[in-house]
C-alpha cells in the first residue's frame, strides 16, 4: 500500500504524520507539488493521496480529477491552512474522502488517514 503526501516539510504536523506512517509500516512517497504527484500517480498505483490545497494555486479540483483518472478508487484527503467556503465547495464536488483544516489539529487528520487506510484493508 502506498500513500502519496504533498507536504510542506517545515510544518510540525508533517513530522507527526511521517511518524504515524512509519509506526504502522505504511509505505509512502512525497511530492513537492501537484504536478509531481500526478507524474508519480501515472507510474504507481496509490491508495491514499493527501493533497495540500496551498500548493494548488487554484487548480486543486483539476489535480483531484487527474489523480482519480489514474486510480478511480483512490481516497483523497485535502488539507489546508486557509479554509474558505469556496475552496471546500470546489473540492467536495470532486468526491474526496476528507477535507481537513490544519487548525483543527493533527488528531483529526490522523483519524481521517487511519479511516482511509482501514477501508482499503477491508477490500
Amino acid at each position: 500500500m502506498n500513500c502519496l503526501l504533498i507536504t510542506n516539510p517545515v510544518d510540525p504536523q508533517e513530522q507527526e504524520l511521517f511518524s504515524l506512517l512509519q509506526t504502522h509500516q505504511i509505505e509512502y512517497e512525497t511530492a513537492s507539488d501537484h504536478m509531481i504527484a500526478i507524474q508519480k500517480a501515472h507510474q504507481h498505483l496509490f491508495d491514499v493521496v493527501v493533497l495540500s490545497a496551498e500548493k494548488a494555486e487554484g487548480n486543486i479540483d483539476s489535480a483531484i480529477r487527474i489523480l482519480k483518472e489514474c486510480n478511480p478508487r483512490v481516497r483523497i484527503i485535502v488539507r489546508t491552512n486557509a479554509n474558505s467556503r469556496e475552496l471546500e465547495s470546489r473540492v467536495r464536488k470532486e468526491n474526496i474522502f476528507h477535507y481537513h483544516v490544519n487548525s483543527f489539529g493533527y488528531q483529526e487528520l490522523s483519524t481521517a488517514l487511519s479511516s482511509a487506510l482501514e477501508l482499503i484493508k477491508g477490500h
